[in-house]
């Protein structure tokens, strides 16, 4: 019984050791950084749109009436507004007197999400015609980014193995497994993120309807890069 414990206990020490093992375990090794990139077109854009009767002239409008007319504009341009259109603030709920008590400031505010900077450019006209207070890029990013990241750390350890082959074939060795891995990816590098006021083009009280066609706008391509270090055992 004892000789059985004893065995154990070596054979636990011998399994703490290799777990323990440090570049410093390994006669040689090489360690090289792999680095994969892609540029990628945003296909989910976020737009703050803020309405505000105290903006109205004339008082005439209301919240709600401007809420209907900015939901049947979207509808219009064929955006899912109950998918992608949410109360990003509540505060026309609340009645703020000023210095007149009959007199109320009103104040709503929505996140919109759309999928491309030609439908933004729609938005941008058709909302310039209702008396909305302004609209705000807040950010353009990727529906996949996930999945893209995944993609490019494979690409990235491919890139830092074919670099560890060719500094060990310069010198008539081969590398062998890999023994440390470390992600060194920058994951604040997701999405394209705007303090940009988009000036609202307002229609008169004459000619309600814009003439001027939609602006064209574009966005940068989004660049998303993943790096890893590895070390190779050389042999």
């Amino acid at each position: 019984m004892k000789r059985m414990l004893m065995t154990a206990a070596g054979v636990l020490l011998l399994a703490t050791a290799a777990a323990a093992q440090t570049p410093n375990d390994y006669a040689s090794y090489v360690a090289v950084t792999g680095r994969a990139e892609r540029t990628v077109t945003p296909d989910e854009i976020y737009v703050s749109i803020t309405l505000d009767e105290a903006e109205i002239k004339g008082g005439k409008t209301t919240l709600a009436q401007q809420e209907r007319e900015m939901i049947a504009s979207l509808r219009d341009l064929d955006i899912d507004v109950e998918k992608d259109l949410q109360v990003g603030d509540m505060s026309g709920d609340l009645q703020t007197y000023l210095l007149r008590k009959d007199r109320v400031q009103t104040r709503k505010s929505y996140i919109l999400k759309l999928h491309d900077a030609a439908t933004l450019a729609q938005v941008y006209a058709s909302l310039g015609a209702l008396n909305v207070a302004d609209m705000h890029l807040l950010k353009a990013t990727r529906s996949d980014i996930d999945a893209i990241r995944t993609e490019l750390k494979a690409e990235a350890m491919r890139d830092a193995r074919a670099t560890a082959e060719t500094l060990a074939g310069a010198i008539g060795q081969t590398i062998g497994k890999a023994f440390s891995i470390n992600d060194n990816s920058y994951y604040g590098n997701d999405a394209i993120y705007y303090d940009t006021a988009m000036p609202v083009m307002r229609a008169t009280a004459e000619n309600k309807a814009l003439a001027e066609p939609a602006p064209v706008i574009e966005f940068r391509d989004l660049k998303v890069e993943c790096s890893v270090s590895v070390r190779f055992v050389l042999e």
